[in-house]
C-alpha cells in the first residue's frame, strides 16, 4: 500500500516538474525576446526615413561656381509644395495653394541687330553728373615673371585734361626677335568656337540697372586669359572697382570723331584712340585734338590685316609704318605704346611679338556691330545695349565711324557715372 502511495506521489512530482520545465522552455507571452524591441524600432525608423520627403537645401548650402568658370544662366526656382518642412505633407487649401513658379529668365539675346529698349527702362536726362575726384594712379612695376614691356602708367587730371607720364617704349625684346620664326603660331583654344566663333565678341555680361548686379554668361577661356596676363595684355581693367574705359578704333573718317572728341571734352572723360596708317596720314587735325585734349593714341596697324596670318617681318612692318608716319607729323608726342589687333584676331604668338616691340595688346570686354556706316543703330537702341553690358573693369570698344556712337556718348557718360562708376584712362591698368 505504501509502495502504491509512493508511486502516485512520484508520478505527481514528475507531472508537476514537467509542466514547470515546459513553461521555462516555451513561454506563452507575446512580448518579444530581449533585444527585439531595438531591432524592430530601428527597422521602422529606417523605413520611415526612406519614404519621407527630402528637405530642400537652404540657399547658403548652394555653392557658387569656382572663380574663372562661367556661372550658369538662371534656372527656374524649385517648386515648394509645402512638404519640405515636415515628413507629413500639409493639405493646402485650394484658395491658398502655392502659385505657379515664375518662368525661367532667359539670357539676353546675342546682338546681331538692334534690340528694342526694355519697357521698364527709362532714358535719364542729359544733366551732367559730378565725377568723383580722381587721384593719380601710381606707376606700377611689371610683376615678376611677366613678359609685359611695361606696367601701369601714371596720370593726373589737370584743368579737366588728362596728362600722362609715358616712358620711352621698351623695345629691348627686338634683340631676340629671331625666335619668333619658330614660336608656335596657333589660335587660342577658344577661338572659332561658339559662342566666340568669330573672335569678335570677347565675353557676354548683363547689367541690371535696377539692382546694379552683373551676370556673366560666358567668358574667354582661362588659358586665353592667362596668356593675355603673361604679356600684359588688356581684356578687362580693374575688376575690383566700379570703373570702365572708353576706347575707339579709327580707320576712316565719316564726320563722327570730332563729335566724339567734343563729348569727351565736355564731360572731361578720357579716351583711347587706335589709329590705322590711313587715319594717321589723313587726319592730322583730329589726331592733334586727341593729343592736346588728353587722350591716349595707340597703334591699329597700317592696313588692318589679320596679324596672326602674317610673317614676323610683315607684322613688324605693319607696326613700324604707323609709328613712322605718326612721329613724322607729331615728333613731340609720346611713343605709341598700346596696340589693338584688327578684328580681335590674336594669339600667344602675336602677344609675344607685340611685347617684344614694346606694346601692350588691348582687347575689349564689350563691343557691338556699330561700324557699318550704312546700317547704323537707332539712338535709343544703341544706348540701351551699351548700358546693359556695363561691368567692373569694362573696356568698351566703339568705332569712331559711327555717328550713333557720337550722338549717344554724352548721355552714356552721364549714365555710367550715375551708376557709381568712374571712367579712367586705359594706361592706368596694371600689367
Amino acid at each position: 500500500m505504501k509502495r502504491k502511495r509512493l508511486i502516485v506521489l512520484l508520478l505527481v512530482f514528475l507531472l508537476t516538474a514537467s509542466s514547470c520545465y515546459s513553461v521555462i522552455l516555451y513561454p506563452t507571452t507575446d512580448a518579444p525576446a530581449e533585444g527585439e524591441d531595438d531591432s524592430v524600432s530601428q527597422w521602422k525608423s529606417s523605413s520611415e526615413e526612406e519614404t519621407a520627403p527630402e528637405t530642400a537645401a537652404a540657399p547658403s548650402d548652394i555653392q557658387s561656381p569656382p572663380v574663372g568658370e562661367n556661372p550658369p544662366i538662371e534656372e527656374e526656382p524649385p517648386f515648394d509644395d509645402g512638404t519640405t518642412s515636415s515628413p507629413v505633407p500639409e493639405v493646402v487649401p485650394e484658395e491658398t495653394a502655392a502659385p505657379e513658379p515664375p518662368p525661367m529668365e532667359e539670357e539676353p539675346p546675342f546682338e546681331t541687330e538692334p534690340a528694342p529698349p526694355r519697357e521698364s527702362e527709362t532714358i535719364p536726362g542729359k544733366t551732367e553728373a559730378i565725377e568723383p575726384e580722381i587721384a593719380p594712379a601710381a606707376e606700377t612695376a611689371v610683376p615678376e615673371g611677366s613678359l609685359s614691356p611695361f606696367g601701369a602708367v601714371s596720370w593726373r587730371k589737370e584743368d579737366g585734361v588728362y596728362r600722362y607720364a609715358f616712358p620711352a617704349r621698351n623695345s629691348a625684346g627686338m634683340t631676340t626677335l629671331g625666335e619668333m620664326d619658330s614660336f608656335p603660331n596657333t589660335r587660342f583654344e577658344d577661338a572659332n568656337k561658339p559662342p566666340d566663333k568669330d573672335n569678335w565678341f570677347q565675353g557676354k555680361v548683363f547689367y541690371d540697372e535696377t539692382t546694379g548686379e552683373v551676370t556673366y554668361y560666358w567668358d574667354r577661356w582661362p588659358s586665353t586669359l592667362a596668356a593675355l596676363k603673361k604679356y600684359g595684355g588688356i581684356y578687362r581693367g580693374d575688376e575690383t572697382r566700379k570703373v570702365c574705359y572708353l576706347t575707339f578704333d579709327c580707320g576712316y573718317e565719316y564726320g563722327a570723331t570730332g563729335k566724339i572728341l567734343d563729348a569727351l571734352k565736355e564731360k572731361e572723360a578720357p579716351g583711347t584712340f587706335f589709329l590705322t596708317g590711313h587715319y594717321v596720314r589723313s587726319e592730322y587735325d583730329l589726331i592733334k585734338r586727341m593729343l592736346d585734349e588728353g587722350h591716349v593714341v595707340g597703334n591699329h596697324t597700317n592696313s588692318h590685316p589679320d596679324m596672326t596670318a602674317l610673317s614676323v617681318d610683315q607684322a613688324v612692318d605693319e607696326m613700324r609704318q604707323v609709328e613712322e608716319d605718326f612721329k613724322a607729323q607729331f615728333p613731340d608726342a609720346p611713343d605709341m605704346m598700346f596696340f589693338r589687333p584688327p578684328s580681335g584676331a590674336v594669339n600667344e604668338w602675336l602677344l609675344r611679338l607685340e611685347a617684344k616691340l614694346g606694346y601692350r595688346t588691348v582687347m575689349w570686354s564689350y563691343t557691338y556691330y556699330d561700324y557699318d556706316v550704312n546700317n547704323q543703330w537707332a539712338y535709343e537702341d544703341a544706348l540701351n545695349t551699351l548700358k546693359t553690358h556695363l561691368h567692373p573693369g569694362c573696356v568698351y570698344l566703339l568705332h569712331a565711324e559711327s555717328l550713333t556712337n557720337a550722338a549717344v556718348l554724352p548721355e552714356l557718360i552721364d549714365w555710367i557715372r550715375s551708376q557709381g562708376y568712374v571712367i579712367e584712362p586705359i594706361c592706368g591698368i596694371e600689367a
